[in-house]
């Protein structure tokens, strides 16, 4: 008698440590949390909606936001570790998708615009850039290609025209421009060729007509220029200076 009270006592005592919340979230005798699991938020919004086992995220989930909206669905595999996701904004369109490994971006991930054109293809590991990150205009041409290393700019780096000529070459270090740099015009004629150093420009540079004829030479230490002499009338030097006065050597980000 006393052994059937015993074992009737310990099966409540294990019942309760099967129902975390309301059903269907169950924690089971050694506290993981174990199938189909609905998480919701202090004033009673949904969080997430998945499955577990073992206490590891399983299979399909999907993340709410404070309106009711799926902002994200993701497939877990390999006991959580691995995730594939996909992103989306307020009016359900996906706005980004990829991977993750142990909650850290990785590989290649997409996102997109909100007409669902592609922005970009960005190389991850760890959760920074890491290889080849690639922006595209609208109409689906290549914009830029610059190389990451562990989230720094550190490489090549190739700027496209849109209709898909080159714009500009250069390489960077640690995320400062460094080494020969070249930009052409439209038509794929070079414009301005010179050099870097420690992201300040440094050398020698050259400024080109559209039809290839050198325009004027400037050099540069440390970012500061002295003019070696020009090839252009007065007219024509008062003209290129208002032309790229507006346009940096080292183009603004487009990130």
């Amino acid at each position: 008698m006393k052994r059937s009270s015993l074992f009737i006592a310990l099966n409540i005592f294990f019942a309760s440590f099967l129902v975390a919340q309301d059903a269907p979230n169950v924690i089971d005798a050694a506290g993981r949390k174990q199938g189909h699991w609905i998480k919701f938020s202090s004033n009673k919004k949904k969080l997430y909606d998945g499955n577990f086992v073992n206490d590891f995220p399983n299979g399909k989930f999907i993340y709410y936001s404070e309106a009711g909206i799926p902002w994200a669905i993701t497939v877990f595999s390999k006991n959580g570790t691995v995730g594939y996701s996909q992103h989306f904004n307020g009016s359900g369109k996906l706005v980004g998708e990829g991977k993750y490994i142990n909650q850290k971006k990785d590989s290649l991930w997409r996102f997109y615009n909100d007409e669902g054109k592609l922005v970009s293809v960005e190389s991850y590991l760890n959760d920074l850039k890491h290889g080849s990150c690639k922006i595209y205009y609208t109409n689906g041409q290549l914009s830029e290609d610059k190389i990451y290393v562990n989230g720094l700019v550190d490489g090549d780096c190739i700027k496209y025209f849109a209709d898909g000529k080159i714009k500009y070459k250069g390489q960077y270090k640690k995320d400062k421009v460094e080494g020969k740099t070249l930009f052409y015009y439209p038509s794929g004629t070079m414009s301005i060729e010179g050099f870097y150093k420690n992201d300040l420009k440094d050398g020698k540079w050259n400024f080109y007509n559209m039809d290839g004829t050198l325009k004027k030479k400037v050099l540069y230490t440390n970012g500061k220029s002295k003019d070696e002499g020009t090839i252009m009338t007065k007219e024509e030097e008062e003209k290129s200076k208002k032309q790229y006065e507006q346009k940096e050597i080292k183009e603004p980000n487009q990130e």
